[in-house]
């Protein structure tokens, strides 16, 4: 019963300050202050306290603002029941408490960068530069990784997305770079590569369908941080089973 208390109390917590993390995306890309109350952005409406309920009140409203009926974007749902999900998978892990600390605040930093890039096609720096010092300072001290380990994977994060962007042209920024010095930091070497190629598939995976749908244009920008947090919570979760799955194949 207990754990099934803290489980159901993590996933409460985790979609409320989720709920946070996409306003705080929301309002670092267009550069509005974060803390005063949350309004309609068409009318400006001020949120009641019963409009504030994670996804409850986005399904109740049926997505629309109460005042004016503009819409409001499902990404409000998605990020808070997605945080919510992510609190109670890492409580199920049952980590030391300084870990589990490290990795509930890390699921809301990558949280509110996917609300930035869905926002603004940016990840600002005034995010990402403090979260890789803070990520690298609380994987070593909690125990999560080895300094050292924590430094390369950092060094890999950010050397790969450099060398893409690169590569590419400019087409991929250097904002998803200094956003994986935090990630490798937590995840390290090997699942941080991990992560990035399962990003990479979900992207194209989805850009293809999306194309056959007929709802994306040829050289029309998308959103990759979305695609960087799926690959990094598939990598989190079941890294190590994929990569020992990949080696007795590889080696059968």
């Amino acid at each position: 019963m207990m754990h099934v208390f803290g489980s159901c109390l993590a996933f409460v917590y985790g979609m409320v300050l989720g709920s946070f993390a996409n306003v705080i995306g929301y309002r670092l890309a267009i550069g509005e202050p974060i803390f005063p109350r949350s309004r309609c952005a068409r009318c400006h409406h001020t949120l009641a306290a019963e409009e504030l309920i994670p996804v409850l009140s986005w399904i109740a409203l049926r997505g629309r603002c109460s005042h004016c009926r503009a819409g409001i974007s499902v990404q409000y749902p998605v990020i808070e029941l997605t945080t919510g999900l992510l609190w109670m998978m890492t409580f199920w892990q049952a980590y030391p408490i300084g870990q589990m600390a490290l990795w509930m605040t890390f699921w809301l930093y990558l949280m509110t960068a996917v609300g930035t890039d869905l926002t603004s096609l940016t990840v600002p720096n005034i995010l990402t530069i403090p979260a890789a010092g803070l990520f690298l300072a609380a994987s070593g001290a909690t125990g999560e990784l080895p300094w050292c380990t924590a430094v390369i994977g950092m060094c890999i994060g950010y050397a790969t997305i450099v060398g893409i962007h690169l590569l590419s042209g400019g087409k991929m920024g250097l904002g998803d770079a200094k956003l994986y010095l935090a990630v490798g930091a937590v995840l390290g070497p090997l699942r941080t590569i991990e992560s990035f190629i399962l990003a990479a598939i979900f992207g194209s995976i989805t850009g293809i369908g999306l194309r056959l749908a007929g709802r994306l244009q040829p050289k029309q920008p998308v959103p990759f941080v979305p695609f960087i947090a799926a690959g990094v919570i598939v990598a989190a979760f079941y890294g190590t089973h994929l990569m020992d799955m990949y080696a007795r194949l590889l080696y059968r």
